[in-house]
């Protein structure tokens, strides 16, 4: 290759070097630095689209949060309304409630034990029409006394 090169003179050395830098230069810009150009640009596009999807879902997590808290605390209170609610009515007809347990869907089991039959249609004709409660779900089984039962029902609020 030496030889190649030197049996031309100076001034076609010095030309054949400066194109043969050309050519490089040329195929070192077309191979190397745009493809590497348009990745970059392919690559901040990708983050640009990726940190507004992050807004987006941040502003998402932020309304679900506040629609929860907001949820739990309106069930969570009415629940205990009800629950007080319910407990202080089935006193006023004497009847004792063994087990009160509110359930998340913001509805009120209770269970009665030997509790008198008359006073718990009534107290829950009271509930029905008088305070406007739903009677989701009543149990009643008979009991070795004569005018008692024991009995468990669900009770949610109106709609």
């Amino acid at each position: 290759m030496k030889a190649w090169f030197e049996r031309y003179t100076l001034r076609e050395q010095v030309a054949l070097l400066v194109m043969a830098f050309a050519v490089i230069a040329y195929l070192m810009a077309v191979f190397v630095v745009l493809p590497l150009g348009q990745a970059r640009e392919d690559l901040s596009a990708r983050n640009t689209a990726t940190a507004e999807a992050l807004l987006r879902v941040d502003a998402m997590a932020t309304e679900i949060r506040a629609l929860k808290n907001s949820q739990g605390s309106k069930s969570g209170s009415r629940s205990a309304n009800l629950s007080a609610s319910l407990n202080q009515s089935a006193s006023r007809y004497a009847l004792r409630v063994s087990r009160l347990q509110p359930s998340s869907q913001g509805s009120v089991q209770l269970r009665f034990e030997s509790a008198n039959l008359e006073a718990l249609l009534r107290w829950v004709y009271e509930l029905e029409t008088v305070q406007g409660l739903r009677i989701d779900d009543l149990s009643l089984s008979q009991t070795s006394s004569a005018g008692t039962v024991s009995a468990t029902l669900r009770v949610a609020a109106a709609a």
